[in-house]
């Protein structure tokens, strides 16, 4: 097999019934080596699709979910619905929720805002990460040698309308978004649209994905950005909350 096909079977076998799966079940059930599949297992780990349960155990990720359109990547959207709801009306933006799968991150809930005009984003569209809001928001979460491999492997895949910046610049913009709590995407994943967004934390601690708030730029300048920022890191921490998150700094504060 190559390595598409070895990794579709761990993929396969970590999606089967009765998960956790032991690394030693998901070596069999695969037909490949625990090496193989272990080295295969911490990539999809790094993307989401899979998540370490501890000693060798191992179960689908969130993304991994998302893109079946079940599991927990479902319950965390459904418990974040009344959020983004509040969100949308105290703000009259459309609101967005998406969890990271790999390189990209999908949308899994969308509440329309009360303007004029419809945003052409949809539920299961996959975004990237490095020029929108909630993908600058994921990865301002991240050790910068992953934020340098996401960007190196957008670069091999990357299209003239989304320009990958350098890397010191967008390291040096992901500080200040992780210093402040929200990131801007000032019309660099769609022309005439910004938005502003946050991370979104699972029980482990992890960023799993992000919320955001859309709208067209001639409605949204960066000063108006920056005052939606605090409500925006708001609604994610209580997305967050619900998802098993627990902020030591915030509950002892």
């Amino acid at each position: 097999m190559n390595s598409i096909e070895k990794s579709l079977a761990v993929m396969r076998a970590l999606s089967a019934p009765g998960g956790p799966h032991r690394l030693a079940d998901l070596a069999e059930r695969s037909g490949l080596n625990r090496p193989s599949v272990h080295r295969i297992l911490q990539i999809l780990v790094e993307g989401n699709y899979a998540r370490a349960t501890g000693d060798g155990w191992y179960a689908a990720g969130l993304a991994m979910r998302a893109l079946a359109g079940g599991g927990d990547a479902d319950d965390i959207a459904a418990n974040a619905e009344s959020i983004l709801y509040e969100l949308q009306k105290s703000t009259g933006h459309t609101v967005h929720f998406a969890v990271r799968a790999g390189d990209a991150a999908v949308y899994l809930a969308k509440v329309e805002g009360d303007k004029p005009y419809q945003m052409a984003s949809r539920v299961g569209m996959q975004i990237m990460l490095h020029c929108t809001s909630i993908g600058k928001a994921i990865l301002a979460a991240l050790p910068s040698s992953e934020v340098d491999g996401v960007l190196e492997r957008t670069v091999e895949m990357q299209v003239a309308s989304h320009k990958v910046p350098d890397p010191a610049e967008l390291h040096a913009e992901l500080d200040a978004i992780a210093r402040r709590g929200y990131s801007i995407d000032d019309e660099e994943n769609e022309p005439n649209v910004r938005c502003v967004g946050a991370a979104v934390r699972d029980a482990s601690g992890s960023v799993i994905g992000g919320i955001s708030i859309s709208g067209l730029a001639m409605m949204l300048d960066l000063e108006q950005l920056n005052a939606l920022g605090p409500l925006v890191s708001a609604a994610a921490a209580e997305v967050s909350q619900r998802a098993g998150y627990i902020d030591l700094n915030r509950a002892l504060a």
